[in-house]
């Protein structure tokens, strides 16, 4: 087997792997926090068909175009259910891509430095929670990866289909993600040719002739694309739906309330730990080496990566409008640095290695004493799920002795050391992560219980719904997502009045506990909830009015 055909086979076992890892444990969990929102889209396509945007409650949803939904709803319909695994499983597939097209890309350069990138991916926190939910912004960094990619590969072997091949992949980016994905996929194109090789005043003139071509690409494709879905737009719910849209996918985005410019960077010392402190540890200590960009494909290739990262983490740090995952498409790329500082570590840069293989060599330990403080704290209020603790703390010993025989065996060899022990440092976090954290999520923000409840109260006296001072897009998502039917709830907000006698009867009305008093004054003041319980860990009163 030549060498091409060896990476690619070695790409594609690192992406098996990796989807197993995104998916091994989801089926028919309950979808926690934004993933409501997505189930309930999904939901909706599977009972009523494709649409051009996804639905809630029977509507067009303006946020977002159908094209995510819809990969959702071929899983669905592939396994017959559109269970939770459906839902994921475009998010999934995305950042498995992720980990085999990192790999890809490094491993001509070596196997250790691929690999390490590999497994620092998948050690950031966010990364990993991220891809076994919904997250467009892992598809949008597949596209991001896939267009640098392109470009890198095509340089090389000196193609222009695949250099072009780039434009594609700005409208799909907006077709997944609205304008946020076509510009980031187009930052990425616009940064990589703006470090590309500039010895001679005619190189830097061809250098900057690019950066504005696909600048300038990519505006007109934008253009195109924000008409497009305008149009799209009036087609599903007229003019109204178009200034949803405008407010939504635009407005929304310039809002000035919000985070501060140091939202980001504040995440990265734990979300984003330990990728990001480590890849702008590694730009600082081996700055000397960007006079070598020319001369050293590697450091070059290390370089473009790196400015690449910059360019999300410091653009979307602009807008106030901020998301924790908002940054995820950073994430392999500053691995990718990070990797190639801790394997060419130099100076101060050695004290921040040995730091992290002390990190990744004690995280077993570290796993055991998670486990039980989580047991301490969530035993007590019925959180903690049905796992056996000797049992997950036997393979977390197990897991430390590997690190430990890392250690001692691998001495002389660094890039097999450091990819050992931060293998062992994943299959760590995946473990807890997988048989601790999400069952432990799904307990503490249960949404079936009540919602089955309340709805066996319901097929006894078929009435309407009435959610009183509970969100239309949150609280009430995560009612609508346990159905399967469709329903239109009444939405009563809290400075509109209660006006009981003008509901249609019977009617269910729910109301959180704290917010009693907007009952005042109604005759369910002094009216005894036939109904309480706890939805997504919120204490909620129902009361029937007949």
């Amino acid at each position: 087997m030549d060498q091409h055909n060896r990476f690619r086979m070695e790409s594609l076992g690192i992406f098996v792997i990796a989807l197993l890892l995104f998916t091994l444990g989801i089926w028919d969990q309950q979808p926690q926090g934004f993933d409501g929102r997505w189930a309930v889209f999904m939901q909706e396509m599977f009972r009523h068909g494709a649409s051009l945007f996804p639905t809630t409650y029977g509507e067009p949803y303006p946020d977002y175009p159908g094209t995510a939904t819809y990969l959702s709803y071929l899983f669905a319909r592939l396994f017959g259910a559109p269970n939770d695994l459906a839902n994921v499983m475009p998010t999934a597939l995305a950042s498995a891509g992720v980990m085999a097209l990192i790999y890809r890309l490094l491993v001509p350069s070596g196997r250790a430095w691929a690999l390490l990138t590999v497994l620092l991916t998948a050690l950031t926190a966010q990364l990993l929670e991220k891809s076994r939910s919904v997250c467009l912004d892992q598809m949008v960094s597949l596209l991001c990866l896939g267009a640098f990619y392109l470009l890198h590969t095509g340089e090389r072997m000196g193609s222009r289909l695949r250099q072009y091949a780039v434009f594609p992949l700005f409208v799909v980016a907006f077709a997944i993600r609205g304008p946020l994905g076509l510009i980031e996929v187009c930052g990425v194109v616009c940064v990589y040719w703006a470090l590309g090789p500039a010895r001679t005043r005619q190189e830097r003139i061809g250098v900057l002739k690019k950066v504005i071509a696909h600048g300038v690409i990519g505006l007109i494709l934008l253009a195109g694309c924000w008409w497009l879905l305008l149009k799209l737009a009036r087609i599903s719910g007229g003019d109204a739906f178009v200034d949803d849209v405008l407010r939504m996918q635009f407005a929304g985005r310039l809002d000035e309330s919000g985070e501060a410019f140091y939202f980001y960077f504040k995440l990265s010392l734990y979300r984003y730990f330990p990728v990001v402190p480590l890849a702008l540890a590694t730009m600082i200590a081996l700055r000397h080496k960007w006079s070598m960009r020319n001369e050293d494909a590697d450091v070059q290739l290390m370089l473009r990566l790196a400015a690449c990262g910059l360019m999300i983490l410091v653009g979307l740090s602009i807008p106030h409008f901020k998301r924790a995952y908002y940054i995820v498409p950073m994430v392999p790329m500053f691995a990718a640095v990070a990797a190639y500082g801790l394997l060419q570590a130099q100076g101060w840069l050695l004290g921040v290695r040995r730091g992290y293989e002390w990190l990744v060599a004690v995280l077993p330990v570290l796993g055991i004493v998670v486990v039980f403080v989580c047991r301490h704290l969530w035993h007590k209020h019925g959180y903690w799920p049905d796992v056996s603790v000797p049992a997950l703390v036997g393979v977390l010993i197990v897991l430390q002795l590997a690190a430990v025989i890392a250690w001692r065996r691998l001495q002389g060899r660094l890039g097999q050391r450091l990819v050992v022990l931060s293998l062992v440092a994943l299959v760590t976090q995946w473990l807890v992560l997988v048989v601790v954290v999400e069952p432990a999520k799904d307990l503490q923000y249960d949404t079936k219980n009540f919602v089955g409840a309340v709805e066996k109260l319901r097929a006894d006296t078929p009435g309407t719904l009435v959610f009183v001072d509970l969100a239309k897009d949150t609280w009430a998502i995560r009612y609508i997502m346990n159905l399967d039917h469709d329903e239109k709830p009444l939405f009563i907000g809290r400075n509109e009045p209660l006006l009981v006698d003008t509901l249609p009867r019977p009617a269910w009305v729910i109301v959180e506990r704290k917010q009693t008093a907007l009952l005042s004054g109604t005759p369910l003041e002094h009216m005894a909830p036939v109904f309480n319980g706890r939805l997504n860990d919120n204490p909620l009163l129902v009361f029937l009015v007949k």
